[in-house]
């Protein structure tokens, strides 16, 4: 197909053709497209193009004010949700990022090589080129190469969309020159050949793509807040891990506790802390979800709550263990208590989770653990609005919801012809009998501050402790209880 240079793109006038859930932020001055926000930005903010690009070249002129702020060009990019959040590739901008390719809500990055921050001229203006031609991508920035990724599988087509990037106060001017359909294959002085040469798989090093690898004998643990610990009474995601894992035995331990915060895990006398729990089992791979209930403190304490949960972090991380973060789950304000009547007051409707999730995703890029978006994949579901029971704790069909988004950002499978029951009923079992082993009620006379009391101890032999002794029951029946798990897996193993 002959190259053409789309001459709707940009009228240079007005916003004719493009779109924001908030214009605001978004004028025309001297030709160019401005992004500006007077006070900090609570989340990214994008302004959408109607035109849809597949194969293209762009060519655009960008200046960021300050120059240590952050934005970005969305391309073959789709919304996420009705707020307008993006999904898909991003020619990202900004200290420490000019010129990597980012994929948006999606993969993250995908090229983080410095050429492009090296040919930066910093506070000034500065050149970026995007060329995208089936799966191969490539951008360049002061006609330097910066990205050359191809990308077998990757979004095909979309939209194109200019970002404010969450934070402080900023400016950023966009200065499109010109926009063409099915180009030829040139760039920063180079051939289709040359080009071709630099090309390199995206190296996406997230841990969610690599920890998913479960060997035998693996141990799994989940832990956070109610959420987590309310998957323990369904089984949904264990048992869709352990159908997706047929031939390879784990062993999957739910340690989620109502009410832990990253802040605090408040437990009994002579328990221990949360780090000691984890070491105990023998954890290589362990799940953590915090942010949701920190988030009704609103944004000024992100800093406070990301310094938390890294101090949290840091005490479980070790060799050989990987780490996921989930991120947490929207609100439904609608479903809480507090709504009826009339109330205002509801501070579901106003806590910035949103911006806790994506603190948390940079959190988990910066320091190298995995990590899972659930909250915008839920809250853009159709059934968002009926998946907790009070507006804060999922139910049967969130719970499922959000296994199967687990599973589907660990690039798991998540369609089983077998019939999953079996397994599911094994799985809860071992549950009730896990949960009745490390947290029985009566712990004070088991290990806390009442182990001297006589209920804990021999009725004839007062100094031996037969409490103790008889939890250990507890541990052939867990085991027993894994068998027949491991059992029911294997029925799953397809038959050819």
């Amino acid at each position: 197909m002959q190259a053409q240079t789309d001459k709707t793109f940009f009228n240079g006038t007005n916003l004719a053709g493009w779109s924001a859930t908030d214009m605001k932020y978004w004028s025309v001055k001297n030709g160019a497209i401005v992004g500006r926000a007077v006070q900090p930005v609570e989340k990214n903010r994008f302004l959408w193009s109607s035109v849809k690009v597949a194969d293209f070249y762009l060519s655009i002129d960008v200046k960021l004010e300050p120059d240590d702020r952050n934005a970005g060009i969305q391309f073959r990019s789709q919304k996420a949700d009705a707020s307008g959040q993006a999904l898909g590739y991003q020619a990202d901008m900004g200290k420490d990022v000019w010129g990597r390719l980012y994929h948006e809500h999606g993969r993250q990055k995908l090229d983080w090589s410095d050429r492009g921050e090296k040919a930066v001229k910093r506070g000034q203006w500065n050149h970026y080129e995007i060329l995208a031609v089936g799966d191969r991508i490539w951008t360049a920035i002061n006609g330097k190469l910066a990205v050359a990724v191809k990308d077998p599988g990757g979004d095909a087509s979309g939209y194109i969309a200019l970002q404010i990037h969450s934070g402080d106060p900023q400016t950023v001017t966009y200065k499109i020159n010109r926009l063409v359909h099915n180009p030829k294959v040139e760039l920063a002085g180079l051939t289709e050949s040359q080009l071709d040469k630099e090309l390199k798989l995206p190296q996406d090093k997230r841990q969610s793509s690599t920890s998913l690898l479960f060997k035998p004998e693996d141990v799994v643990v989940f832990t956070g807040g109610t959420n987590i610990a309310t998957m323990r009474k369904d089984g949904i995601l264990e048992t869709l891990i352990m159908a997706a894992h047929p031939t390879t035995k784990l062993h999957v331990w739910n340690l989620g506790w109502d009410g832990d915060t990253a802040f605090e895990q408040f437990r009994d006398v002579g328990f221990g802390k949360w780090g000691r729990n984890l070491d105990s089992l023998g954890a290589n791979v362990v799940f953590a979800q915090f942010g949701q209930m920190e988030s009704l403190e609103g944004t000024n304490e992100i800093p406070r709550f990301i310094a938390a949960y890294q101090t949290l972090l840091d005490g479980i991380r070790k060799t050989g263990r990987s780490i996921v973060l989930l991120s947490p789950i929207p609100f439904e304000p609608d479903r809480s208590y507090l709504t009826p009547e009339g109330k205002s007051d509801n501070l579901l409707k106003t806590a910035p989770v949103e911006a806790y999730a994506d603190a948390i995703k940079k959190l988990a890029e910066s320091e190298g653990y995995g990590f899972v978006d659930l909250f915008h994949p839920v809250r853009s579901s159709a059934s968002f609005g009926s998946l907790t029971t009070n507006g804060l704790h999922l139910n049967p069909d969130g719970q499922r919801l959000v296994a199967e988004l687990i599973l589907k950002g660990l690039n798991l499978p998540g369609a089983f012809s077998g019939n999953l029951t079996p397994l599911r009923e094994e799985i809860l079992t071992k549950n009730v009998l896990w949960f009745n082993y490390w947290r029985p009620s009566n712990w004070a006379f088991l290990n806390g501050d009442r182990i001297t009391q006589p209920f804990s101890h021999d009725w004839k032999d007062k100094t031996r402790r037969i409490f103790p002794e008889e939890m250990k029951a507890f541990e052939p029946l867990i085991r027993e209880a894994e068998q027949r798990i491991e059992s029911e897996q294997r029925k799953l193993v397809p038959v050819r």
